[in-house]
């Protein structure tokens, strides 16, 4: 497979998750909520690596939560205990990086929320 391909096939990937993932379209919103904020506070080179290494945690766990759900529905398309669990703890992985996520969201972003209302008052 020639490298123009490797893009296309994982583009195409990439594409797929966007169109069928609700998750990840929210994933999506919020980093694009995130970039403005930190436009608007015109954050240090540091804080914008450390905001987009946070959202390529949240977007790379979510792609492979994705693709863990696509294998397990193609292996045991009927329900089953076993492939629930699997599917579980493949969607636990979104959801603590989405938290600690957050959580650095909330440290970088809040102070200055909160500095920002105050002059307004």
């Amino acid at each position: 497979m020639r490298k123009k391909n490797r893009f296309i096939v994982a583009f195409n990937g990439l594409r797929f998750v966007f169109k069928n993932e609700v998750n990840f379209k929210i994933h999506v919103g919020v980093f694009i909520l995130v970039v403005l904020l930190g436009f608007y506070f015109r954050i240090e080179k540091w804080e914008w690596a450390t905001v987009l290494l946070c959202s390529l945690l949240v977007f790379i766990c979510e792609i492979i939560n994705t693709a863990m759900e696509r294998l397990c529905d193609y292996i045991q398309p009927e329900n089953e205990e076993r492939i629930g669990l699997i599917k579980d703890i493949a969607a636990s992985a979104v959801f603590v990086s989405a938290v600690i996520v957050s959580v650095i969201g909330i440290i970088l972003f809040l102070p200055r929320i909160i500095n920002e209302i105050q002059g307004l008052i």
